[in-house]
């Protein structure tokens, strides 16, 4: 993949948008280490350590979109960028907005996935 150009449904951010992606990504992982462990601490009941879904899920969506160097809120709403942080161009073809969609659905659902996974995990463990 070329890094500073936009592939519809590919890529759509740069290197520095990307590393605050991953930074996301580990906040979302300490988040989730640490209210596992102290809803484990402090004996909570299986169906209240589901809530390690939500930073698990912010955690995967980070780092999967930093990997793929493809940010979700800029797929589903037509944008790219290469430059600046927050810089946003606009996609304009139809084609390409409809694969940047599919590909911001398809992290969206991984992510989830993950944070699903994760949330059993937590109540067997």
């Amino acid at each position: 993949m070329e890094e500073n150009k936009y592939i519809p449904g590919v890529c759509n951010i740069g290197r520095e948008e990307a590393k605050q992606r991953k930074l996301a990504g580990i906040i979302g992982f300490i988040v989730t280490v640490i209210t596992f462990f102290l809803l484990t601490f402090y004996n909570a009941v299986n169906s209240l350590k589901l809530i390690v879904i939500i930073p698990a899920v912010v955690s995967a969506m980070g780092f999967l979109q930093a990997r793929a160097h493809f940010c979700v809120f800029y797929g589903l709403g037509s944008f790219f960028n290469f430059d600046s942080i927050g810089k946003k161009n606009k996609v304009e073809d139809d084609e390409f907005k409809i694969k940047d969609k599919m590909k911001s659905l398809r992290i969206m659902f991984y992510s989830l996935l993950i944070g699903f996974i994760i949330g059993i995990a937590a109540i067997i463990i």
